[in-house]
């Protein structure tokens, strides 16, 4: 048994050992996935429009789906310095769920290649799901009173 795990291991005439030459560059280390958290959103509301503040590490893009349409938004973003803003539209008593959506930049490093990916969220950095209630009776009016000037002085 000893001398067929040794000549396996050193190969015979029919079989000579070979050995795998080393690899001349080390594998690219396995990156983190960046960050995507959404600043919480204000609801309900009397608004029309609303900002909506997205911290996205390496981004380059956001874009915002909701029941009033898609708003987009194109340049260098990061999760702590330098966040996304969007401003979304809202429609007139309309619940608004939002989904988010962050492109993180393609990024070339010692030959390796990072990020090109996209994340999404339908929630706020804490968890609670990302809807906007808009409601027209929230909107501020105001409302003066009436002054006669035909005032009587006798009743």
């Amino acid at each position: 048994m000893l001398t067929g795990m040794l000549s396996a291991a050193l190969g015979s005439a029919e079989h000579p050992a070979t050995m795998a030459a080393p690899p001349l560059d080390p594998p690219c280390p396995i990156p983190t996935q960046e960050p995507l958290w959404v600043d919480p959103v204000t609801s309900p509301t009397g608004q029309f429009t609303q900002v909506v503040t997205v911290r996205l590490g390496n981004g380059e893009a956001v874009t915002i789906t909701a029941e009033s349409g898609t708003f987009a938004t194109h340049g260098d973003y990061d999760a702590y310095f330098h966040p996304a803003t969007v401003t979304i539209a809202l429609l007139t008593d309309t619940v608004h769920s939002l989904t988010v959506f962050g492109k993180v930049r393609t990024i070339v490093h010692d030959g390796c290649i990072y990020g090109g990916y996209t994340l999404s969220t339908e929630r706020d950095k804490y968890g609670t799901p990302l809807t906007i209630w808009q409601r027209t009776y929230l909107t501020r009016t105001f409302c003066l009173p009436l002054v006669s000037s035909h005032y009587s002085a006798h009743r």
